[in-house]
């Protein structure tokens, strides 16, 4: 019974150690293709990613990258909402890249909500402020005035 109990005892401590060396290999580097570049300590094996540059930047900037973003209840003005079969889908987007071009400062939103393609612009925290933009909208697009106006959305701030 001692020796089960020793032998037990040395299992869970050598395996207990391993892993915290384990985990302790990983969080001292940067980001997982770090890891996986390094020459293996115990053979002479290595791993060769081949990949476009942009995902490990991509990966990278995501982990490095402070949530500056805060979501939350606000306002957006919405300036198209169609359910025709046809065009909507189309007009949904042309739509967007007009306010894009007029607005690069705005982000933009196409959204389907069956049977409803709609586009909004902006993210503001008041209707006063989602009123104002309203009518900068209806300036540079004369013909969409009796389809914009300020909805309650959630946005991004």
């Amino acid at each position: 019974m001692r020796r089960l109990i020793l032998i037990y005892i040395l299992f869970y401590s050598f395996f207990s150690a391993f892993l915290v060396a384990q985990n302790n290999t990983i969080s001292q580097e940067k980001n997982i293709f770090e890891v996986l570049r390094k020459t293996d300590t115990l053979g002479s094996g290595t791993v060769k990613v081949f990949q476009d540059k942009r995902i490990e930047k991509l990966i990278v900037d995501k982990k490095t990258q402070s949530n500056s973003t805060v979501v939350s209840n606000g306002y957006r003005v919405q300036v198209f909402s169609s359910n025709t079969q046809r065009t909507a889908k189309t007009e949904a987007f042309k739509i967007e890249k007009n306010l894009r071009e007029i607005f690069p400062e705005h982000a933009v939103y196409v959204s389907y909500t069956s049977p409803f393609w709609k586009v909004r612009i902006g993210d503001f925290k008041t209707l006063h402020e989602a009123q104002v933009f309203r009518v900068e909208v209806i300036e540079a697009f004369p013909g969409f005035k009796s389809e914009t106006y300020a909805v309650k959305d959630i946005v991004n701030l």
